[in-house]
């Protein structure tokens, strides 16, 4: 359909037109979507102004398919023999549209843009909205240099969707089933801030992104293989988790031990410390702390458990992250379990953030750059009803992350199972597909999506999703279908459901007991 045809008019009721909501008439044979905006010129004291409103419902208006009608041609067996559509003076479709933004020349002759003041007229024509009335209603950007280019609307004109590169700052929260296209979107928004420089950090869990980063130009680190964490990373509290011991007078020696060493850090008097380093301080301060030797003596060794996780050890030099993080790095943690995986992700998540805030005369504004750290399976690690070692250190980043150039993006196909803080923080949303009881857990947070809007996501395609945020990202929710990537990042979809019907077929079928 053109932007500049007619699609309909504005129709009066006992409820509507309103400054909320208008009824519109759809003219035959004009076919829309929900989700699609709209423009309804609007004439008032000489001035035209622009009311952009979004499809929220439709229903179709015809007597002669009423249930008794039906009935009666069944039981006699006849056709149905009435006018179509648009020979018709009865038959007719509705649709109920909520006013979003109006757009108007203020007394200079300059375009700005408000929450709808003017009353639509009844009897107006409407039209779709054009790409300039799309992009300043939902508050994009308008260059894609400028701008992260995630898709195109659904239904109505087809507009590109640029995010405003300010939205990364803000956080953003991706959800939706298994092969809903939520990992998809998110190789595509990575891919947009790849272009504009940005690093990116998977924690990858399922080995989903290592083939997309390699073809980046990044580079692909497995813990306990490729580099080892310091301790120095944890808490106490965090290193006492892994210590096995029940013994308080242990974890007393283990704890002071520790969170001395953690003072001469932040004293200045070292830089990092290691399992040794802890060991060699538990047998120096030990004795201080009881005269029982043989106690600190079985601390020690309870504590030297540690030695046998490869997970532990030098680590990388502060200057060394920023050469691994540039362009992209990916974290490859799926062969841990989940307490290795938990420990990883803490003490990297803490190390970034610290080498991000941490500075001196040689590196003023950082010992990194900024970055963007993607957490695939965030429920995992930020989880509702219960603690983890990841959980306070995401609310920290989310928090105060936009004022200090660290970006989260988040990732779950269970939405119930997160801590709602921690989305309520993340100012873009994309949502997929969900179950009913998942649509329930973002409720709280889905901005200005109707209910119709929800209750249709798990009918769109692959890939299409609701796109919202806050005034200051994404100013009303719209349905997207998410882009393709780039030919030279296709094939890169580690991760993906193997099909073990073919691999019975070719090689076990014929296998001899």
């Amino acid at each position: 359909m053109n932007d500049d045809i007619c699609i309909g008019t504005v129709v009066s009721d006992s409820e509507t037109p309103t400054f909320e909501i208008v009824r519109i008439k759809l003219k035959a044979n004009q076919d829309v979507r929900p989700g699609t905006l709209l423009r309804i010129p609007t004439f008032r004291n000489q001035t035209q102004t622009e009311i952009v409103g979004r499809i929220r419902s439709a229903y179709e208006h015809n007597p002669n398919e009423s249930a008794q009608d039906v009935n009666v041609r069944e039981s006699l067996g006849l056709s149905a023999n009435y006018p179509k559509e648009e020979d018709s003076t009865t038959i007719y479709r509705q649709i109920e549209v909520e006013l979003i933004e109006e757009i108007f020349r203020d007394e200079n002759g300059k375009t700005d843009i408000r929450s709808p003041q003017t009353l639509p007229n009844s009897g107006a024509q409407v039209f779709l909205a054009n790409d300039e009335e799309i992009v300043a209603s939902l508050g994009l950007a308008k260059d894609e240099k400028e701008g992260l280019n995630i898709g195109k609307t659904v239904g109505g004109k087809e507009t590109k969707i640029l995010l405003k590169r300010e939205a990364i700052q803000r956080h953003l929260f991706i959800c939706g089933t298994t092969g809903s296209g939520k990992s998809y979107s998110l190789k595509v928004i990575a891919e947009e801030l790849h272009k504009q420089g940005l690093p990116i950090i998977f924690i990858d869990t399922q080995d989903e992104y290592s083939s997309f980063v390699e073809k980046l130009g990044g580079k692909v680190l497995t813990p306990g293989k490729d580099f080892s964490i310091r301790i120095s990373s944890l808490t106490d509290r965090e290193l006492l988790d892994l210590v096995p011991t029940d013994s308080e007078l242990h974890k007393n020696i283990i704890a002071a031990s520790f969170l001395e060493l953690q003072d001469e850090i932040r004293d200045g008097r070292r830089t990092k410390f290691v399992l040794q380093d802890l060991l060699d301080r538990m047998a120096d301060l030990g004795p201080r702390l009881t005269n029982n030797a043989s106690s600190v003596a079985l601390a020690i060794r309870r504590t030297e458990v540690l030695r046998r996780d490869d997970i532990f050890g030098e680590g990388f030099k502060r200057t060394d992250w920023r050469k691994l993080i540039t362009p992209c790095l990916a974290v490859k943690c799926k062969h841990l379990n989940s307490r290795k995986l938990q420990t990883v992700a803490t003490a990297l998540l803490r190390e970034f953030q610290n080498l991000r805030l941490m500075t001196d005369k040689e590196n003023p504004d950082g010992y990194i750059p900024p970055y963007v750290m993607v957490v695939d399976e965030a429920h995992l690690f930020v989880p509702q009803s219960e603690t983890s070692p990841c959980k306070q250190i995401i609310r920290e980043g989310v928090r105060i992350g936009r004022h200090h150039g660290i970006c989260f993006i988040l990732l779950t196909q269970s939405p119930v199972d997160i801590d709602k803080s921690v989305i309520r923080q993340c100012n873009t949303r994309l949502v997929f597909a969900l179950e009913p009881d998942q649509l329930d857990a973002i409720r709280g947070v889905k901005a200005d999506a109707s209910e119709e809007m929800l209750r249709a996501l798990p009918k769109q395609p692959r890939g299409t999703c609701l796109l919202s945020g806050t005034y200051e990202t994404v100013k009303h929710t719209i349905p997207v279908a998410i882009r393709q990537l780039s030919e030279d990042l296709k094939g890169t979809d580690g991760g993906s459901t193997p099909n073990i019907f073919a691999e019975i077929d070719t090689r076990w079928s014929k296998k001899e007991d």
